[in-house]
């Protein structure tokens, strides 16, 4: 017998809560006003990822398959 159908696993949460529980305390071990300049981009490059999401590429099709001009007179 198996969880019910849209109930989280229990197993998935305690290690995503001890996951958050060690990133959050790395974090806030940080020193900023150490770190070099390249280190704080570094930091900066990588943190962002998880703050702000992704675009996804969109794909758009020409209605025709026509060359259309470069430039319009």
């Amino acid at each position: 017998m198996g969880r019910i159908a849209g109930q989280p696993n229990k197993i998935t949460l305690e290690v995503k809560s001890k996951l958050q529980d060690v990133i959050d305390g790395i974090v806030d071990s940080i020193d900023i006003d150490t770190m070099t300049t390249e280190q704080k981009l570094k930091y900066l490059q990588i943190s962002i990822q998880y703050v702000i999401p992704r675009l996804k590429a969109v794909y758009t099709e020409n209605v025709k398959d026509e060359d259309l001009p470069l430039f319009v007179d």
